[in-house]
């Protein structure tokens, strides 16, 4: 007796604890993500990461581009579809957050504002690794200079 294909993918999609995982979130409504990712860019804000302006016209995968971040991580439990739990953020600095609390990065990006004025996303990415290093306790090696052969 031959498996009906849907029984095999479903195999396949099985997780240690007996669920079945339904793939990435942010795809499962797609008319609903694309009308919230319409909506947060008319609003045309700022990234709430790094303070900066955003191009909006810039094309997807552009790291300083437009993407809407989950304010509560989707790992975290956050909703992908919940207007209250999105904002606007740069590509880069998305990925530079990854699943920290928005308490985390306020703290880290209070801690940058010490260490001067930052004019685009990559530089503030740059600082923010150095602060939330020394902020979790690990040191970073002074920068290497070209005599330091």
């Amino acid at each position: 007796m031959e498996v009906p294909r849907h029984a095999l993918v479903h195999a396949q999609l099985a997780q240690p604890d007996g669920l079945v995982s339904m793939g990435n979130p942010r795809r499962a409504n797609g008319s609903r993500r694309t009308a919230l990712r319409r909506r947060v860019a008319a609003m045309g804000a700022p990234c709430w990461i790094c303070g900066l302006p955003i191009d909006y016209g810039l094309p997807p995968g552009d790291p300083v581009s437009f993407e809407v971040d989950e304010l509560v991580p989707v790992s975290k439990g956050g909703s992908p579809l919940d207007p209250s739990n999105v904002a606007a953020a740069h590509r880069c600095c998305n990925g530079w957050r990854g699943n920290r609390s928005v308490a985390e990065v306020d703290r880290i990006r209070a801690a940058c504002f010490g260490l001067g004025a930052w004019t685009d996303p990559k530089a503030y990415i740059s600082i923010a690794k150095q602060v939330a290093g020394r902020l979790a306790g690990r040191v970073a090696p002074p920068p290497r200079s070209s005599t330091d052969w």
